[in-house]
C-alpha cells in the first residue's frame, strides 16, 4: 500500500466514538512545541457562509498557550456545542503553530493536519482493506462508528459497536445485517426494480452499504487514541490513520 503524510482530514464529530474533539486537539498539539496562538472565534449574525474566511468573526479569546497545564485548563473550561454534519457552525476555535493552522474545531467537525493517508489495494474489499490497515496497530478494544447515511435516513444512521479481538466480521454480521432490512435499502440511489437479497450476508452489507458512496463513513478509535477512518468525502477513498499514530505511521517510507 502506498502512504502519503503531511495531509489534513475533516473528521465529522458526530462519528467520533465519544465526541472525542479535546483529546484529538492534545494530540495534535503534542506533535509539536510550545508556544502556540489559540483563537476562539464566533460567527456574527449577518456572515457569509464561508468558514474559511474568519476576517469578520467575533474574536471571543486570543492566547499564546506556553505549556501543557495552560491549554488543559483553556479546554477543560471550553464548550463546543456538537451540530449535525449539515448545519451551520457558529464557533471555531484554532491553533497555529508559527503561523500555520495545525488543528481546528468546529460545532460540527475536527480538522487536523499531519494526517497519514494509506491507499487502498486493488484487491479484497473497502472493509477488508480498512481492517487489514488498522487492526494490526491497534490496541484492544477497538470501538467502531459505522455512518450509512448515504443509504439510510439521518435517524438511526450511526451505529457504534466494540471489536474485542481482529474478527470484525462476525461483530458486523451481529451488530448491522439487521440494516438490510431497512425501507431505504430498496429506494433512493437503488433501480426501482431493485429486490432485497433473500439471505443476510456480510458481502451483502458490503454492497450495499459502499463506503465509496457519499455519508457512508467507518471510524475507529482504540483504547489510546489512535484513529482510523474511511470514506468518500473526508478522506477522498483512503484509509487515514491519525490521533496516536506510531512512528511506523509518522514515517511511511518505514513500510514500503
Amino acid at each position: 500500500m502506498e502512504f502519503q503524510s503531511g495531509e489534513w482530514i475533516d473528521v465529522y464529530r458526530e462519528l467520533l466514538p465519544h465526541d472525542d474533539w479535546q483529546e484529538l486537539v492534545r494530540i495534535q498539539v503534542n506533535q509539536h512545541s510550545y508556544p502556540f496562538e489559540v483563537k476562539l472565534l464566533e460567527r456574527p449574525v449577518k456572515q457569509n457562509r464561508n468558514t474559511y474566511d474568519l476576517s469578520d468573526w467575533t474574536v471571543l479569546s486570543h492566547v499564546i498557550m506556553t505549556d501543557t497545564s495552560q491549554l488543559k485548563t483553556f479546554l477543560n473550561q471550553l464548550e463546543i456545542e456538537q451540530i449535525g454534519m449539515s448545519a451551520e457552525s457558529k464557533t471555531i476555535l484554532s491553533i497555529r503553530k508559527d503561523g500555520k493552522e495545525i488543528v481546528r474545531v468546529t460545532n460540527d467537525n475536527v480538522s487536523m493536519y499531519g494526517v497519514v493517508y494509506e491507499e487502498l489495494d486493488e484487491s479484497g474489499t473497502e472493509y477488508e482493506n480498512f481492517f487489514d490497515a488498522v487492526l494490526p496497530y491497534a490496541t484492544f478494544p477497538v470501538e467502531v462508528v459505522f455512518c450509512g447515511r448515504g443509504v439510510l435516513n439521518d435517524e438511526d444512521s450511526i451505529h457504534a459497536m466494540t471489536l474485542n479481538d481482529t474478527n470484525w466480521q462476525a461483530v458486523f454480521e451481529d451488530r448491522l445485517l439487521h440494516l438490510l432490512n431497512r425501507k431505504e435499502i430498496t429506494s433512493g440511489f437503488l433501480p426501482t426494480n431493485y429486490s432485497k437479497p433473500s439471505q443476510q450476508t456480510l458481502e451483502n452489507f458490503m454492497s450495499e452499504f459502499m463506503l465509496m458512496m457519499p455519508y457512508n463513513f467507518i471510524v475507529t478509535r482504540d483504547v489510546n487514541g489512535r484513529f482510523g477512518m474511511l470514506d468518500h468525502f473526508c478522506t477522498d477513498g483512503k484509509i487515514a490513520h491519525f490521533g496516536n499514530i506510531n512512528d511506523e505511521e509518522i514515517n511511511p517510507s518505514q513500510h514500503r
